[in-house]
């Protein structure tokens, strides 16, 4: 199971009495790489509920338009089976050969064509209406098949997509759980073995004024700056906390550019740029499968929403396991 292959290069260290895991010195940068797995493996995780929610969104837009198409021919077919019974009732009413006897006892053979024409006006109509009727049948039968399907379609994944909530929330609460025991061992220790780049800097040591740029991307940055420090949070896209793909996509709906909640999505709808090509507000990917992005900010740096237990900062953008890059609205 994928869970406890997250959490087991973790699990088996030693644990005290008290519930404290203990790392000797030499085992620090096995434990420092089994961290940075433990957080790529969480990214995946996350990454999959992700896509599998905006898969349910699909899903959820495309039966709101077969639930409309559905009404619309239902509207169709009674409409059509209430001109039908008109029909029948005035036959009933008059009886079946009053019209016929109009025209046969008509002394006027003018008039008599007149309504001898009529009369396969209505006979034509009459048939048309049948067939219509028929058709009718068939396209609301057609659409609540459609809609059959999309309906249990949609109550697969919405299961589907709760069983993997539940996975990454016990992904997520067994590492925050590992990561406090250790930092209450050696919190000197722990915290630079967590720390994936350069340390967290708040207030002036921060560089809170975003480099100089141009267009719409000034207002994304500018915008990104403001979030430094807030926490890692999965699923969440501000304005308190962010994941990922949640801080690139509220990043740059500042400039109007819609972006998916997913970086894997983010990947497929941006352009595809080079390392060499790279601008300040391009996104930068990472892990195979994708499980991660960040913005580039000029001057080899990126700022990123990290993983869980860390914040929104800025790092160098040399950091390894890149997939590729994008430019949102090229």
């Amino acid at each position: 199971m994928l869970l406890a292959a997250i959490v087991l290069p973790l699990a088996v260290l030693p644990v005290a009495g008290s519930g404290v895991a203990h790392a000797d010195p030499a085992s620090a940068a096995d434990l420092n790489d089994q961290l940075d797995r433990l957080n790529q493996q969480a990214d995946q995780l996350v990454e999959d509920y992700l896509e599998h929610s905006l898969a349910l969104e699909r899903t959820r837009a495309k039966l709101a338009g077969i639930q409309r198409q559905t009404r619309a021919a239902q509207r169709s077919y009674d409409g059509l089976q209430a001109l039908i019974a008109a029909q029948a009732t005035n036959a009933y009413v008059n009886g079946p050969g009053s019209d016929l006897a109009a025209v046969l006892t008509t002394g006027d053979p003018s008039r008599a064509v007149e309504r001898m024409q009529s009369l396969e006006l209505l006979a034509q109509q009459s048939t048309e209406l049948v067939v219509s009727l028929k058709a009718a049948r068939q396209s609301l039968d057609a659409s609540r098949g459609a809609l059959k399907s999309v309906e249990a379609q949609q109550a697969a994944e919405v299961a589907h997509l709760r069983a993997k909530k539940t996975e990454v929330d016990r992904a997520v609460g067994r590492a925050e759980r590992l990561l406090d025991q250790m930092r209450a061992a050696n919190r000197a220790r722990i915290a630079a073995l967590t720390r994936r780049a350069a340390p967290v800097q708040r207030g002036p040591q921060q560089s809170p004024t975003p480099p100089p740029v141009s267009g719409s991307v000034s207002s994304v940055l500018q915008w990104a700056y403001k979030q430094l420090g807030k926490p890692y949070r999965w699923g969440a896209a501000g304005p308190d906390a962010f994941d990922c793909s949640g801080f690139t996509m509220a990043a740059w709906a500042q400039a109007g550019v819609g972006l998916p909640h997913s970086s894997r999505s983010q990947y497929g709808v941006t352009m595809r740029v080079s390392a060499s090509q790279l601008k300040p507000g391009d996104l930068i990917f990472r892990y195979s499968p994708i499980s991660h992005v960040s913005m580039y900010v000029g001057g080899g740096r990126q700022i990123s929403a990290t993983h869980t237990g860390d914040v929104v900062r800025i790092q160098s953008a040399s950091m390894p396991d890149i997939t590729g890059y994008g430019r949102p609205g090229g």
